[in-house]
């Protein structure tokens, strides 16, 4: 039986996703991607010229996706801290597979992803205590408060990521992530004596 091209590029690039997944960046191999799609290593260079590009192929539909996620759902005008949890919950199961490649990806495509998730969270982080706490800017002197909040959410979320976690654990752990850092918001600044 002949596959059309699309049918072997999507076999290789499912067998790439849980390969990366599995392996990470460095330690994965095209060999072991090409005998899980059921095709010859060959065929697999036919598509994609190294690993470095297999990998691209499947990180950058996501890249994407996060950064119109960021753009068109990451919003916190007009939402109770319970939608922004779900929005992200949603974001995060919809996305685990690829979330899991980034985070074992090892690469500097991980520190720009991180980065750029980094700032846009400080951002929205900044913008959140804003609205419950407007006088917060006046009281906080770290000019980089927000993105230590930032970045230890997303270590502490790259954590709770793992491989064969059911569906409903994952979803435990995020909202108890989230929960964490951002429930309460309009409380935590009420009682800190500032003076």
């Amino acid at each position: 039986m002949q596959y059309l091209k699309k049918e072997i590029r999507d076999r290789i690039l499912a067998a790439a996703v849980e390969e990366f997944k599995e392996q990470g960046y460095a330690d994965a191999s095209i060999r072991n991607i090409a005998n899980n799609a059921e095709i010859s290593l060959g065929n697999v260079y036919r598509y994609y010229t190294n690993k470095e590009a297999l990998y691209f192929a499947v990180i950058n539909p996501f890249m994407e996706n996060v950064k119109q996620f960021v753009d068109n759902d990451f919003a916190f005008a007009e939402k109770t801290m319970k939608q922004i949890s779900e929005i992200l919950i949603s974001f995060i199961m919809q996305y685990n597979d690829e979330l899991l490649i980034i985070r074992k990806g090892n690469t500097v495509h991980y520190d720009t992803f991180v980065n750029y998730i980094i700032d846009v969270i400080s951002g929205k982080i900044k913008e959140m205590m804003q609205s419950v706490f407007p006088e917060i800017d006046d009281k906080i002197e770290n000019p980089d408060f927000y993105t230590a909040i930032a970045n230890g959410f997303l270590t502490s979320f790259f954590k709770i990521l793992k491989n064969g976690d059911s569906k409903e654990l994952l979803e435990r752990k995020a909202r108890e992530l989230i929960t964490f850092y951002f429930g309460h918001m309009k409380d935590r600044f009420r009682h800190f004596d500032f003076e």
